[in-house]
């Protein structure tokens, strides 16, 4: 079996380090990457030491590709194409009878939100990744809830794999001095409106205590709209806007925080939450995705309903009293204990099933 990842390469969060984990999770294949663009995915590979190929477009719209891809992948006989992100999956989609090779797809977030607010060519760039999505011979879904997104878009049930997140977990995190005198609260995320910020600062607006900070990892459209917000609530003080940093840094910050928000309206099985299980860090998060299975209860954190600022700012109120009475890391601890089960080689050895299936199948 001989794989070949491939991804558009501008990838970042997520999508990144997930196809990281399936490199680390899965030892025994020979397997390489295919990025069209030298951006964050081919630096990733390089620094773990991947083996990585770049095919470089003129642009996003550049099909002249087509012809040096189908070649490409012919010509080294990989057995298994393995699809990451839109643009991956749709070059890919217009060569699919001229490969030898079977075609799993990884669909990493809800494929009807992905082009959300991006008018007539959002509602086309929609339909055509919808369509791409039935093509394929097995389909990898992170979380249940989108292998039921999926299937209320006519993507066969018996096609889809649920395959979660893994991360390779330290099983004796260092410890980081952390402030004593506040909450430190900390969210990673792309500033879109897809990952709820503004409900997070409305949340922060109506909590009673005033002995929080924090801090906001990430860039993205909505960054100019959330500190304007920020002033009008008088919260500007208390809030720090990284911007996009590098994973050492999200480390370092999730590492300092005593508490994770992730306020999205549409997750799936969020990763950056796993790294705050290995740090002893209990997460608020929304019910959606596949968070529950994550945090089955509330001695590991808190689960909320999605756009409700309401029930967030209760949560941070809970979280606050914790962490004021010193209970608030035995929520952690808890919350590592049970995620630990999601590891690298548990999602890798999932995957393998998905590709061996693949191969046997006369689709």
């Amino acid at each position: 079996m001989k794989v070949l990842h491939v991804n558009a390469g501008n990838e970042y969060g997520g999508g990144l380090f997930h196809i990281l984990s399936i490199f680390q999770g899965i030892s025994q294949l020979e397997m390489d990457l295919l990025v069209f663009e030298d951006g964050p995915v081919a630096e990733m590979a390089r620094k773990n030491g991947i083996n990585v190929f770049i095919l470089p477009q003129k642009s996003r719209y550049d099909l002249t590709i087509l012809s040096r891809l189908k070649s490409f992948i012919n010509d080294r006989e990989y057995t298994i194409l393995h699809t990451h992100g839109p643009r991956a999956n749709l070059l890919i989609s217009l060569i699919r009878k001229r490969l030898a090779a079977k075609w799993v797809m990884t669909v990493h977030s809800d494929p009807t939100l992905d082009f959300k607010d991006r008018g007539i060519k959002g509602r086309i760039f929609e339909i055509l990744n919808l369509h791409t999505i039935k093509k394929t011979d097995r389909v990898i879904a992170v979380s249940s809830e989108i292998k039921e997104i999926l299937v209320n878009n006519r993507v066969p049930t018996d096609d889809i794999t649920v395959v979660h997140n893994g991360r390779n977990f330290n099983l004796t995190p260092s410890e980081i001095s952390k402030v004593s005198d506040r909450l430190n609260i900390v969210t990673v995320g792309r500033l879109e409106w897809v990952k709820g910020h503004k409900y997070l600062l409305q949340a922060l607006g109506k909590t009673k205590h005033p002995d929080w900070h924090l801090t906001i990892c990430g860039a993205g459209q909505e960054e100019r709209s959330l500190k304007i917000l920020a002033d009008e609530l008088h919260l500007s003080k208390k809030i720090n806007f990284l911007g996009w940093v590098d994973s050492l840094e999200v480390s370092k910050q999730i590492a300092q925080a005593d508490v994770m928000v992730l306020p999205s309206l549409s997750e799936s099985f969020p990763l950056v939450a796993l790294e705050a299980a290995e740090n002893h860090i209990p997460v608020i998060a929304t019910e959606v995705g596949d968070v529950k299975n994550m945090i089955p209860d509330k001695s590991m954190g808190w689960i909320v309903q999605k756009a409700s600022s309401d029930e967030l700012a209760a949560a941070i109120e809970e979280a606050y009293a914790d962490w004021k009475t010193n209970t608030l890391k035995q929520k952690g601890k808890h919350f590592f204990n049970w995620s630990s089960q999601f590891t690298i080689q548990k999602q890798g050895l999932e995957t393998m099933k998905v590709y061996q299936k693949c191969l046997k199948s006369e689709k």
